[in-house]
């Protein structure tokens, strides 16, 4: 993966980001808007590109891919998970800060900005592989995500096998089960799924680009904690882990899938898990902001290592 592709297309995803922060500045995009198109994506965008990239025409995968990326998919969570405990306690952060900065460390945006990115940067054939790993994401972020965030929580969420049945999952099994038989799908249903995938990246900056006109920057760039913390999120560990793989991981798209979504910022579900039990954690809105930004040049970094 050169370089200079890689800054190419991370500059088209600034530019798709600064067109969505223009849009909302002007007006022509509300708030509201922004978080209905964030729906869309969710539950239809996201889902439709996983299924037409089993049918894509870059498509080289095996089975044998899959299953060997699954067991990445697993071992590259439990370390995150492992450091999502060390991490906090290594930058001495607050003990009520703790559990934030714990699942920032463990759930990055492997969909909304993980799907993208993949796709600009390895191509639709790639996206098998982001939905062996956002298969695992959800399993995580419902189980142990759920736990890390009730720590010392009297009253909070509680874990239900019916939240593991979401769109983001059913998406990711139903398209491994078609990849897995090679069950062909009609034509026009495979078309389909194509147009509606290829909105994503399109819509995803520009939701990105309203959250940041929305936010007060200058406040969220001079916390020197948070810094260090981005620091290690998206340079540090995506190195280090993508070290440790390169000599048993034969295949390099797989190994260039596993740096890219372990270089992703902070994703939104730590963050809609908290309001949802009626906190406001800032820390976790300050992250995302600024991972996302900084992330337009880690990633050009860290995928320097492969």
């Amino acid at each position: 993966m050169s370089t200079g592709v890689v800054l190419q297309q991370m500059l088209v995803i600034f530019l798709l980001i600064l067109t969505g922060f223009i849009i909302y500045k002007k007006g022509i995009v509300s708030y509201d808007t922004s978080r209905q198109i964030s729906a869309l994506i969710t539950n239809v965008c996201n889902p439709a590109l996983m299924i037409a990239s089993v049918f894509s025409d870059e498509m080289t995968a095996t089975r044998g891919d899959v299953l060997a990326t699954a067991l990445i998919a697993l071992v590259v969570y439990l370390i995150m998970i492992a450091a999502g405990f060390a991490v906090p306690l290594i930058l001495r952060v607050k003990r009520d800060e703790r559990k934030y900065f714990n699942l920032m460390m463990v759930y990055g945006n492997t969909g909304f900005i993980g799907i993208p990115v993949v796709t600009a940067l390895l191509g639709e054939g790639a996206v098998i592989y982001v939905t062996v790993f956002n298969f695992f994401y959800n399993i995580f972020i419902y189980t142990h995500g759920i736990f890390v965030l009730n720590l010392g929580a009297e009253n909070g969420n509680r874990f239900s096998f019916k939240k593991l049945i979401n769109i983001g999952t059913i998406s990711s099994v139903l398209a491994v089960i078609l990849f897995w038989f090679e069950i062909p799908l009609p034509v026009s249903v495979i078309e389909t799924t194509s147009y509606i995938g290829k909105c994503t990246t399109f819509l995803s900056m520009i939701v990105l680009g309203v959250s940041v006109a929305r936010t007060n920057i200058g406040r969220i760039f001079g916390n020197i904690r948070l810094y260090l913390f981005t620091m290690i999120r998206l340079i540090a560990f995506p190195i280090l882990v993508t070290l440790v793989l390169k000599p048993f991981v034969a295949n390099p798209t797989i190994l260039a899938v596993t740096l890219l979504l372990t270089s992703m910022p902070v994703g939104n579900m730590p963050l809609m898990l908290a309001q949802e039990q009626g906190e406001e954690a800032e820390t976790l809105s300050n992250g995302i902001i600024l991972t996302t930004l900084l992330s337009l040049i880690t990633i050009t970094i860290t995928t320097r290592f492969l």
